[in-house]
């Protein structure tokens, strides 16, 4: 049985995720009243109203600003792309927490906050330099 995985986020305001997610060049793949979807590394991401998420759960959505819930990570296909994401978040709005940087001597990458507070990373692997153990 072949199975596809998506992810569903709460968004308190669809127009401004939609804005968000667009201007980074994320194409749109589902667009109906209340949710917006997005191909982000290669994986279904669906922006769903508040309200609307709880009804699906059954459950109180978490308060981004007191916690996090996970962290989304996208892979880059170079250096190059993880700096010129950096500036389109932050023209866009998202908030950059963690400035493009070495990490570990093979990884490149930056962490941000989308207008809805998930956290999410873009990184680079040079699997090359990957230490071997």
């Amino acid at each position: 049985m072949e199975q596809e995985l998506w992810l569903n986020l709460p968004v308190k305001d669809l127009e401004k995720s939609r804005a968000f997610f667009t201007s980074l060049g994320f194409e749109t793949t589902r667009d109906s009243p209340g949710m917006i979807g997005f191909i982000i590394g290669k994986v279904p991401v669906m922006m769903v109203e508040e309200a609307q998420l709880q009804q699906y759960t059954q459950h109180k959505v978490s308060d981004t600003s007191k916690g996090s819930e996970f962290l989304i990570s996208v892979s880059a296909p170079n250096r190059a792309y993880v700096d010129e994401i950096t500036k389109k978040i932050k023209d866009a709005g998202g908030t950059v927490y963690s400035e493009p940087q070495e990490i570990q001597g093979w990884m490149y990458g930056m962490a941000l906050a989308d207008p809805d507070g998930h956290r999410w990373n873009i990184i680079y692997l040079d699997w090359e330099n990957m230490p071997k153990n």
